[in-house]
């Protein structure tokens, strides 16, 4: 079983889904996430990727000390670090870039 589930999200304008999630760093914490998107809209996911930053609408999950995870939903600027083709579609990793 997966520890976050893929729910509605919004990258730009494009459609699709995906999650933010918490990784606790030496610098702090930082979200960072995945987004899918059908197979058509790569072109714009490229765009994107050459993009300083664009908004993700979406689930952002924090997991507490005692293992309990929590989702909020959340608008974020974020990087797309790498694009992938995969059996869903196309696959974008995240980070988000500012979270004031």
């Amino acid at each position: 079983m997966a520890l976050y589930q893929h729910q509605d999200a919004q990258l730009g304008d494009i459609e699709g889904t995906g999650y933010l999630f918490r990784k606790r760093t030496a610098f702090g914490d930082q979200y960072q996430g995945v987004f899918f998107a059908a197979e058509d809209a790569s072109e714009k996911l490229e765009e994107l990727h050459a993009a300083d930053s664009v908004t993700f609408s979406g689930t952002a999950y924090k997991k507490n000390r005692s293992g309990k995870v929590s989702a909020n939903e959340v608008e974020f600027e974020v990087d797309v670090k790498s694009l992938t083709s995969v059996a869903m579609g196309e696959r974008a990793l995240l980070e988000v870039v500012d979270e004031d």
